[in-house]
């Protein structure tokens, strides 16, 4: 039965959401990842949660011929609230006018979650705009996807690359009308953390919150700050090289077991499109401007190829040599390592402090911990990655 998968799980919920007997349920472990728990007494070893695992599945996804592009959304309010260059925005907007719908990740009404709803209006997109640096909540999207695809609707499916094979494991077969999204992935963190380090910064802003950006562009795209707001007009603003939550996450001690050694990654790409920061922007396109973001922008199918044309009019375009994209971006293909700090991590955040877990793991610099990501992956060989 599932339960063999053991910390190689990635938590996208497909096994729980196939299951016939509803005897799946995702449940945090002690360090506030989901994991499906059996209830034993009500299986009927049918194995339909073994099929739709992306972990236990033989298929690996086709390698078919890819293209890459830089894309900068003409929209500059878009532009602004958007994690890097306003690539969803276009996607979903097209989705929309189609009469369709967009699934992608959300905060909870107090932002102490993230979880996975849908869209069917443009105002409705604003809550599924910009990065959220901790693990979403699928719940019950997967069923939910079915049906809208099962009333003929268009969809749009953004998630991680898990995510993206869950669903597809689900519904056992390609939709004409689904297209999905995967986000270049680092690897995700717990809600757990996420809640300590969000009441620990409320505590000191004094009021709940009303809006919370980890890619607040204030700055500029490249020195993005995380951002909260409270409700009694306090804000907490800190950049990427100061932010502790910003720091543990790319030094990538309060990530998933899983996402040290990918199992998804390995297969190849199972979405139709796939979405990302350029970085290395001023060194791969060099005339374009970028302080307010570019994404990058990989289409691997034919559906993916049709919706990425139709929204280009709303958008600047550049094409980028797909291999060249590659050192900038390491984690596109490869896990990150897995740091000596992560075997003590989540025991130091029951027993300490925020500031004694932030001196404790959050003490380098942002310079030596994207250095050392990119010195430590077999991408860093090509020896293209200049950061400035």
């Amino acid at each position: 039965m599932i339960a063999r998968v053991g910390k190689e799980c990635c938590g996208c919920s497909a096994c729980a959401n196939i299951c016939p007997k509803h005897c799946i349920r995702m449940t945090e472990n002690n360090e506030g990842f989901l994991y499906p728990q059996i209830q034993e007494e009500n299986c009927v070893n049918c194995g339909a949660c073994e099929k739709v695992c992306p972990i236990l599945q033989a298929a690996s996804a086709k390698d078919g011929r890819r293209q890459a592009w830089a894309v900068v959304n003409q929209d500059q309010g878009v532009l602004k609230d958007s994690s890097s260059g306003g690539l969803f925005s276009a996607l979903a907007d097209e989705i929309i006018a189609r009469g369709g719908c967009v699934f992608g990740a959300a905060f909870t009404a107090d932002f102490s979650r993230v979880h996975h709803i849908m869209a069917e209006t443009i105002e409705e997109l604003s809550a599924l705009r910009g990065s959220k640096y901790t693990q979403s909540d699928l719940e019950n999207c997967y069923p939910a996807v079915r049906e809208q695809l099962n009333q003929g609707r268009w969809v749009l499916f953004t998630g991680t690359p898990c995510q993206i094979a869950g669903l597809k494991g689900f519904l056992g077969r390609d939709h004409e009308r689904l297209i999905c999204a995967d986000v270049i992935c680092h690897g995700t963190p717990p809600s757990l953390l996420w809640q300590s380090y969000l009441k620990h910064i409320l505590i000191k802003l004094g009021s709940r919150a009303i809006a919370v950006s980890f890619r607040d562009k204030t700055e500029g795209w490249k020195k993005f700050s995380m951002k909260i707001t409270a409700e009694n007009g306090k804000i907490y603003r800190c950049s990427l090289r100061e932010d502790p939550y910003l720091i543990m996450f790319l030094k990538s001690v309060c990530l998933r077991e899983s996402c040290y050694h990918c199992r998804v990654k390995k297969k190849g790409f199972f979405s139709d499109l796939t979405m990302g920061d350029l970085w290395g922007a001023d060194q791969i396109l060099p005339e374009i401007e970028y302080d307010l973001g570019v994404s990058l922008a990989l289409v691997h199918t034919e559906k993916g190829r049709l919706l990425f044309e139709q929204i280009c009019r709303s958008m600047s375009v550049f094409p980028v040599d797909f291999e060249r994209a590659f050192p900038y971006n390491p984690v596109l293909v490869d896990s990150v390592r897995r740091p000596d700090e992560r075997d003590h991590f989540f025991s130091d955040l029951d027993m300490l402090s925020w500031n004694k877990l932030e001196r404790r793991y959050a003490k380098d610099r942002i310079y030596t911990v994207v250095r050392r990501m990119i010195a430590t992956s077999p991408i860093g060989n090509l020896k293209r990655a200049i950061i400035k």
